[in-house]
C-alpha cells in the first residue's frame, strides 16, 4: 500500500476505521443514522446514502445485534448498546484496518464474546488487520495472536501471548507481584493477582 501521508482523507477513511473507548453525540441521532455516518467516505459532497449504503449498514448492524435499535435515539440506548452501534459504524466503513480502544468495556459477557468472535472472523476470513487496545491481559491473551506490551509509552515486549504474558515482565511493568499460569483448556497464559 501507499504511505498514509500520500493518501487523501477520504482514502484513509476508506481504509481505516476507529472505535474509541467512549463516544458522545451532540445531537439525538438514531442508531441507524450513526451507522450510516460510516458510509460518508463513499459519498460525494452533499450526497445522500442510497439503497446499497443502507444494505451495508444493515449487515453491519446485524453483525453486532443492533438492527433492532435502528430507530432508537442514541441518547436513549445503554452504554453497551451505544458501543455496539459505534462498532457497527466502523464496520459500515468497510475498512481493511480496524483500530479499537477497549471496544467491549461497556458490554455484557454475551456481547463481549460476540464482538470478539466477529473481530476474529474479520481477521481470519476477510483478512482485516485488527489492532486492539486492551487492558484485560487475560482477555488479550485469549483473543490476540500478537501482543505489544507498553511501559510508559515504550514497547517493552512484542510477541505471542506466551512470550509477553510472563510473571517477571508483568510484575516489573505493573509494579505489582503477579503470577502467570497456563489455562489447561486453551493453553493460553492466565494472569493471577494474589490478594
Amino acid at each position: 500500500g501507499a504511505p498514509i501521508d500520500e493518501l487523501s482523507r477520504r482514502e484513509v477513511a476508506r481504509r481505516i476505521a476507529v472505535v474509541p473507548q467512549e463516544t458522545s453525540f451532540t445531537f439525538a441521532f438514531s442508531a441507524l443514522e450513526v451507522v450510516l455516518m460510516g458510509r460518508s467516505p463513499y459519498l460525494g459532497r452533499f450526497a445522500l446514502e442510497g439503497a446499497s449504503d443502507l444494505a451495508v449498514a444493515r449487515t453491519a448492524m446485524d453483525s453486532t445485534d443492533t438492527w433492532p435499535l435502528r430507530d432508537r435515539s442514541m441518547d436513549a440506548v445503554s452504554g453497551g448498546e451505544k458501543q455496539r452501534v459505534v462498532i457497527s459504524r466502523a464496520l459500515a466503513q468497510e475498512p481493511s484496518i480496524l483500530l479499537l480502544d477497549e471496544p467491549t468495556t461497556a458490554l455484557d459477557i454475551r456481547h463481549q464474546v460476540d464482538i470478539y468472535r466477529l473481530l476474529n472472523r474479520l481477521h481470519q476470513d476477510a483478512r482485516h488487520t485488527v489492532v486492539l487496545v486492551q487492558h484485560d491481559l487475560n482477555l488479550a491473551a485469549k483473543v490476540c495472536q500478537r501482543l505489544i506490551l507498553l511501559n510508559r509509552g515504550n514497547v517493552c515486549c512484542d510477541g505471542a501471548p506466551a512470550d509477553v504474558i510472563r510473571a517477571d515482565l508483568l510484575s516489573e511493568v505493573y509494579e505489582t507481584d503477579l503470577q502467570v499460569e497456563t489455562d489447561p483448556n486453551s493453553g493460553s497464559p492466565v494472569v493471577i493477582v494474589p490478594l
